[in-house]
Parts: structure tokens; sequence; C-alpha cells
């Protein structure tokens, strides 16, 4: 009797094993349906921006043949204003979903009068399709501006195009040179020397009040210098007729 139940046992453990066995097997069947391809072609669906650039990225991802990975490898290949690509799949759908990041774009940059793309908030320059960024004002002629300089424009930006501060608006920041550093155009004419981007909140306060003292005694634009702003100095110049009548204020 023994014999027998240990053989029952046996047989019944045995079927028990092939049970589970063929269960893990359905189970990793299914898992496919979500599990990322490696290597094949996999099915993806741009998502999370606007037009124009959904349409493109989308096209950009239906040209590759490969996973949902390569696909957006692709999209920020063809677009330098695209950050980043996430690739997201839901539980059980097979077309994964794209992502794409866009950069943060503050102006619009020029070089020798053409347009050259825009300036992101990180100091970087790039391009982007004709109605992604709708930006209006002031723009950058970045020149030949070296990366950091970019950045530190890129970060002061905010403050320096201010509408409210210089009661003109700014209609464009001009790289200049290493030693002069940028110059601002303000709509109204006036002409800033800024040198380094350092000192923006200072030295806006300071040039307003200058600006304001010499409008007292002079109408109309100025050109204003602010190389020596570490040296107390804010150098006026009216842009009419009485140019010799110059006006220094000191930093308070």
């Amino acid at each position: 009797m023994r014999g027998v139940a240990a053989v029952g046992a046996i047989v019944i453990m045995g079927g028990l094993a092939w049970a589970a066995a063929r269960n893990a097997v359905g189970t990793l069947w299914n898992l496919k349906s979500y599990l990322p391809k490696i290597g094949g072609p996999e099915a993806a669906a741009v998502d999370g921006v606007p037009e124009p650039m959904l349409s493109l990225a989308q096209a950009t991802a239906d040209a590759v043949v490969g996973t949902a990975g390569e696909k957006a490898a692709a999209i920020m290949r063809a677009y330098s204003c695209v950050r980043d690509v996430r690739v997201r799949r839901a539980w059980g759908e097979k077309t994964a979903t794209l992502l794409p990041i866009l950069r943060r774009a503050v102006a619009p940059v020029v070089r020798r009068g053409r347009p050259a793309g825009f300036l992101g908030d990180d100091g970087v320059i790039f391009s982007a399709p004709v109605g992604v960024f709708d930006l209006t004002g002031a723009v950058v002629d970045a020149g030949d501006a070296p990366g950091l300089d970019l950045m530190a424009l890129a970060r002061e930006w905010t403050q320096i195009n201010d509408r409210g501060v210089l009661h003109s608006p700014l209609v464009e920041m001009s790289w200049v040179s290493p030693d002069d550093g940028w110059q601002a155009r303000f709509e109204d004419g006036t002409f800033v020397l800024w040198g380094p981007l350092t000192w923006t909140k200072e030295k806006l306060s300071r040039l307003s009040e200058a600006l304001d003292d010499a409008r007292t005694k002079e109408l109309g634009a100025f050109n204003a210098d602010l190389r020596w702003f570490a040296d107390g100095k804010v150098i006026l110049k009216p842009l009419s007729a009485r140019v010799g009548r110059g006006a220094v204020g000191g930093v308070r």
C-alpha cells in the first residue's frame, strides 16, 4: 500500500509541476505584449506636443523601421529644438507613445541680419521648424559670442527685456566683442554698451535713474556706456545736435 501511495503522490506532483510550467509559459507569452521589443519593428505614436511639431515628429518616427527607442533617437537627431524624447508603454498596448520635450526658447537669434534659430534658456542656440515657436519682441544678434556669454544672456534675459524698467522696449541685444560685451538697442533709439552681463539689476536701476535725470535736460535718445559700472560710472551722451553735453552719474 505504501508503494502505491508513493507512486500516486509522484504522479500528482508531476501533474502539478506540468500545470505550473504550462501556466508559466502562458504568463510569459502574455507578457510579450507589454515588454519592449528588442531589435524589431515597433509601432509608436507621438503625443504631448502641438502642431506642427506633432506631425513632423510622427513622420520622422514612421520613417524608422525599428524600436520605439530608435524612433525617439531619430526625432532628436532631426530636430535640435527637441531636448529629449520619453518613451512610454502602457500595459497591454502594442503601440508605444513618444513624448518629445521641447527646449525653452527665450528669444529669436539672428546673425548678420539673417534668422539663425532661437536662444534657449540654457544658452544654446538651436533651430526649429517654422511655427513651432511664436516669439515676438527683442532679438539676439549672437555674432560669434562665446558659449559662456550666451549662457549669461539667457540667464539675464528676463530682467534686461523688462519693458517697464527703461520706459522703452528692448529691440535687439548684439554681441560686440570680448572686451565690450553686449550692446542693447531700445525702441526709442537709445543704445547701451552693456559690457559684461554682471550687476544686471543694479545697472538697470542706475541707468533708469540717469536717463530720467538726463531727459529733464535733453529730449531724445542717448548713447549709454556701462563698461565702467564697477568703477561707479554710468556715461550718457545724447544723440542730438548737442552731443557734447554728456552726463555722468555715479552708482548709488
